[in-house]
């Protein structure tokens, strides 16, 4: 494992404030550390320099899913191993970060999501009613149990990246992962985890318009080999 290259990357929009509390604690635990800037009204020109990370900005704002795939290309194009995806929001504690690694090397699944399963009293009514019904729908038509289809904090080897490719731009790009590494052949595991939520913590997820591209990227692929195996 000490060999292993490991890049975390945090996609961010609007989020320098967290990001200033967030970035020590992620470096703690991971040297390379690559924030995707989606766009934001205002920057931090001293943020790279100030916490030691790499920074890319998106000059408009294009999506958490596109944010995501600059980071999965960087990873590709600097010969990174695995990444770990975590929000930049400060609900994901980087505690966890060496619980995937250990998992990683444990286990050699090369898709580690974190769960909320066991975690979600104080995760808002709505979320948790759209999170249960994703993971359910997708448990039904990969069968294979999905605890949490929405949780963006994972770990995602290099050999998953470069074998699917991935189209959405939005929050759905979640589940799109999840579904071509399962119908492509890669193990998937889940590691419980702990969320904060709370009002500090403010979602970027726009409930129906997320709600439909969920659907329409479901349906698409339901329709495509993909899916059909």
């Amino acid at each position: 494992m000490n060999s292993m290259r490991i890049l975390a990357v945090i996609p961010a929009l609007n989020a320098f404030d967290t990001l200033s509390k967030l970035l020590p604690a992620v470096k703690a635990h991971i040297e390379d550390v690559l924030v995707v800037d989606d766009g934001s009204v205002e920057s931090d020109p001293e943020l790279a320099s100030r916490f030691g990370v790499k920074i890319i900005r998106h000059e408009r704002t294009r999506g958490k899913g596109a944010a995501l795939k600059t980071g999965f290309a960087y990873a590709l194009d600097n010969s990174f191993d695995s990444v770990i995806t975590i929000d930049s929001d400060g609900q994901h504690d980087p505690a966890f970060i060496r619980t995937f690694l250990r998992a990683f090397e444990k286990t050699g699944s090369e898709l580690i999501i974190g769960s909320r399963l066991d975690d979600r009293a104080d995760m808002p009514l709505a979320r948790r009613f759209s999170n249960t019904i994703t993971s359910k729908f997708l448990s039904l038509i990969l069968q294979k149990k999905i605890e949490d289809s929405q949780c963006g904090y994972r770990l995602i080897s290099r050999r998953v990246l470069a074998g699917i490719t991935l189209e959405s731009d939005h929050f759905e790009l979640e589940t799109e992962i999840i579904i071509k590494a399962v119908r492509a052949g890669f193990n998937l595991e889940f590691l419980p985890i702990r969320v904060l939520y709370g009002k500090q913590f403010p979602t970027h997820i726009s409930g129906p318009a997320d709600t439909v591209r969920w659907c329409r990227l479901v349906l698409k692929l339901i329709g495509t080999k993909t899916l059909r195996g």
